[in-house]
């Protein structure tokens, strides 16, 4: 006579199966994150574009941030120029004038050139004062120009060779966005590794970057001063004086406090695709691209989300690309979005009321700055600027996408 089976033996049998069920389904998910990018679909893990590979492994770990003014909240932006590896153009503008001895001045792009001439030869610009160049250059643009505004005053430059293989620069740059360019160019010397027929990233019109010391009320500090001395290596740039850091660091350290703060509890970072997502996160006219796995290749950790109690942060870059208003979000969100539940987080900012933040970089409000540059990753990296969806020229044919053309 057979056992009776009682109910204690389906409930072990139902357990065998549970877990049965959550091992196979982990082994799916690890098969299709593992496994499936290298076999099924190899571009999940390939760049977008090659500006976004030139952007996080050449621009961000040669671009360093520091503070402007010793005490102040402004910033400034020094290069790592490298010769043979970083590429450089020295532009004329309409109020730019640049003079070169007669073995250089094939690196100097006039002003209305065709082409931009590029070079990886470490040169730099120093002020050039010279009153009857820039007398005769005013007397030229009055007899230009008809209307009675007076001539502008133009910045005169020298390009020379500072005869290093290494110099430190600064520039005008924004910090987030950097030169590029794909076409009309000439290139003075051997293309850097990282450079492409599809375009490449450039330092413009680069001066040497050089401080000096000054006492004040019994302190010492310092300052940028072009007729100061120069930095001599990265070291001195970081750990010295000036304590800049990279905004490769900065992103490094915006990722980490996005993790830490939970930011991802109420904000995803994917544009899905749907009609309200790339409309919203981009333009009726302008439709913005959904995300796509490659797009994250360079974070150590990737936080896609599921609940937008505050909007979408994958094209915030694009959406809002604004120091200051971010700044004054995160100091108090309700200054710049209504009704908002996030939280205030002075903490980021060097005076935050709490003192609990000490800062021990030369960066003011590092935290701050970290996670803005980390923010202004999103969505301003997927193609070239000159390429940009925004402009509405768009290679990756996100309106084909949701509407479910074939390729």
């Amino acid at each position: 006579m057979s056992e009776k089976k009682t109910g204690f033996y389906k409930l072990e049998w139902s357990a065998l199966f549970t877990v049965l069920g959550v091992l196979l389904l982990f082994s799916g998910a690890v098969a299709v994150t593992l496994i499936a990018p290298d076999h099924i679909d190899p571009s999940w893990k390939q760049a977008s574009s090659t500006y976004q590979v030139q952007m996080y492994e050449v621009s961000d770990p040669g671009v360093y941030i520091s503070t402007s003014n010793p005490g102040g909240a402004g910033l400034q932006y020094v290069y790592h120029m490298q010769e043979g590896y970083t590429l450089h153009a020295y532009q004329e503008s309409e109020i730019v004038r640049i003079q070169a001895p007669d073995e250089l001045k094939a690196y100097v792009t006039p002003f209305g050139a065709e082409e931009t001439t590029l070079t990886s030869r470490v040169l730099l610009l120093r002020p050039l004062k010279n009153l009857d160049y820039q007398r005769a250059l005013q007397e030229k643009w009055s007899s230009e120009h008809s209307e009675k505004s007076p001539p502008p005053f133009f910045e005169l430059l020298e390009l020379y060779d500072p005869q290093k293989k290494e110099a430190f620069a600064i520039t005008e740059t924004d910090g987030v966005v950097e030169n590029w360019i794909d076409r009309d160019f000439t290139l003075l010397g051997a293309l850097p590794p990282y450079s492409t027929e599809k375009g490449t990233i450039y330092i413009s019109n680069p001066k040497e970057y050089r401080i000096s010391e000054r006492d004040y009320l019994g302190s010492r500090y310092w300052l940028y001063d072009e007729n100061g001395e120069p930095v001599e290596d990265l070291d001195e740039l970081k750990e010295g004086r000036v304590r800049f850091l990279s905004r490769q660091d900065l992103i490094g350290i915006g990722q980490d406090i996005y993790r830490i703060e939970g930011c991802w509890y109420c904000h995803t970072d994917q544009t899905r695709t749907l009609v309200q997502d790339v409309v919203q996160n981009g333009s009726a006219q302008y439709p913005a691209p959904p995300s796509s796995a490659n797009e994250y290749i360079y974070q150590s950790v990737t936080f896609p989300g599921t609940r937008r109690i505050g909007p979408d942060l994958s094209r915030v870059g694009i959406k809002r690309p604004h120091r200051d208003w971010h700044a004054s979000h995160f100091w108090s969100p309700t200054s710049k979005s209504l009704g908002s539940v996030m939280p205030s987080f002075a903490h980021f900012f060097d005076d935050d009321p709490t003192g609990t933040a000490p800062n021990p970089f030369g960066v003011p409000n590092f935290k701050f700055e970290g996670i803005f540059q980390y923010l202004m990753t999103k969505g301003t990296r997927i193609t070239p600027p000159t390429q940009a969806w925004w402009l509405g020229l768009d290679p990756v044919q996100t309106i084909d996408i949701i509407e479910g053309k074939p390729e």
